[in-house]
Order: structure tokens, then C-alpha cells, then sequence
């Protein structure tokens, strides 16, 4: 006969069915990290609702002694950074930056340096047109997301 934390446990591991043991890990490290703030029992509407504002940010890390930057938002095709200096965001002339699967330098998030990421990829169309009509750092004002973030999520990687 199966436990009811044997029943528990299959059914998480069910959602992670096709998934990499390194994504899955990740999920549950921030899983941990979200329940290590929380009281019980835990109520899931009201963690939906407050997540989005009040999960801490991981990936946090140090550039140099004068600041360090943490991940913002992801998708298959790059990672955008929020960078944090000592120094205002107007002497570092940038607060957003992002790195690619081929280049993980960290890289100011404009038009200009996104557009050069992918040139000469088979995504280069579609940024092009998208930076055509809007700014690299629109968001969209229900999910707070960069668009061209929700963009590549609609793209297939493979």
C-alpha cells in the first residue's frame, strides 16, 4: 500500500516528467527557497498572488567590488540581468543587461547590442522586425515581462 507522501511524491515527480534533473533541481531549490519565507499552513492563493513581487531574485552575482546583478527574467534564447552598482544607473548608463547561449558576457540590454547578438542566427528576422516596432525594454503591463522575452517563449528552440 502507498503512503500518502508516496501518493504526494508521485504526483509531483509526475509534473517533472520529461524533464532534465538539473532544471529539476533548480525548480526545487527555488521551491525551498520560497517555503523558507512562509508560514503554515500554506495558503496557494495567496502565494500566487503575492509571488511574482515578493520571491527573491537568485543567480545573484558579484561583477566586480563595485556591484553585482541577479537574474531578472529567462527564456531558451537569452538571460536578462538587473545589475545593482554602488555608482547611479545614470554613471554606468545601464540597469539591464543579458547574455545569450553563444556569448555569456554580460552585454548592456539595448537594441543595438541585441540586434548584434543575433545576427547571422536563424532568429535575426524576428528581431529585427520586433526591435522595428518596439523598444527592448517594453514590458507588458499584465505579466511584467519584457516582450521579447514573451516572444522567444513562442518560439520553439528546437
Amino acid at each position: 500500500m502507498i503512503s500518502h507522501e508516496d501518493k504526494i511524491i508521485y504526483d509531483v515527480l509526475k509534473r517533472f516528467d520529461g524533464m532534465h534533473k538539473i532544471d529539476i533541481c533548480d525548480v526545487l531549490h527555488k521551491i525551498e527557497v520560497l517555503l523558507s519565507g512562509l508560514s503554515t499552513p500554506l495558503d496557494y492563493a495567496k502565494i500566487k498572488k503575492e509571488l511574482p513581487y515578493s520571491y527573491p531574485k537568485q543567480n545573484v552575482t558579484a561583477i566586480d567590488k563595485n556591484g553585482y546583478c541577479y537574474l531578472e527574467d529567462h527564456c531558451h534564447f537569452m538571460k536578462v540581468y538587473r545589475v545593482t552598482s554602488v555608482f547611479p544607473t545614470f554613471l554606468i548608463g545601464h540597469d539591464l543587461c543579458f547574455t545569450t547561449q553563444e556569448q555569456d558576457k554580460l552585454t548592456p540590454y539595448t537594441n543595438k547590442n541585441i540586434r548584434l547578438a543575433f545576427q547571422d542566427s536563424p532568429l535575426q528576422v524576428i528581431v529585427d522586425h520586433f526591435l522595428k516596432n518596439n523598444a527592448a525594454k517594453k514590458k507588458n503591463p499584465k505579466t511584467k515581462r519584457l516582450l521579447l522575452l514573451e516572444l522567444f517563449d513562442q518560439i520553439d528552440p528546437y
